[in-house]
């Protein structure tokens, strides 16, 4: 009976590791503006200098999350937050919190690197931006934006 009961407790510990190592709840629920949702992808398109836009909207489950915005590498970004214009290089990180978050749209304008926007346009190649949300044991999302450019046909 002991053994058994021993045997028990350890499953249900592993079990219960297992379930906190791999659960994703999201933080927050986001909308976007300018991101569009081809074939089973969400995209956002850019221009021919490589430059790119979009808009999020959060609306937070949870207080005092991390937000982090990852662009490919060499890639230039503008995010208005609210009042704050923050520009940076590769990779966002903001501590999003319900008392300071913006009740308008958060933009992302980016701008890539000459190689990845050529590698995008004429070779037709894929770039990602990577958004995740995390506030730790269980609030984790990790959603991909795919960058594409879109001809103009006339």
């Amino acid at each position: 009976m002991n053994k058994t009961l021993l045997a028990l407790g350890v499953i249900t510990i592993v079990l219960l590791a297992y379930a906190l190592k791999t659960a994703q709840l999201p933080a927050a629920s986001v909308d976007y503006e300018e991101v569009f949702y081809i074939k089973n992808q969400s995209v956002t398109f850019i221009t021919k200098d490589g430059a790119g836009l979009f808009g999020m909207k959060i609306n937070p489950y949870v207080d005092s999350f991390k937000l982090e915005i990852i662009f490919p590498q060499g890639t230039e970004y503008l995010i208005k937050y609210g009042d704050k214009n923050i520009k940076g290089k590769d990779k966002f990180e903001y501590k999003v919190s319900k008392e300071d978050l913006p009740k308008e749209v958060i933009y992302v304008q980016f701008w890539l690197p000459e190689d990845v926007t050529k590698t995008v346009i004429f070779e037709k190649q894929e770039a990602t931006i990577q958004i995740r949300m995390i506030k730790l044991p269980f609030w984790k999302s990790n959603e991909t934006i795919y960058i594409k450019y879109m001809k103009n046909e006339k």
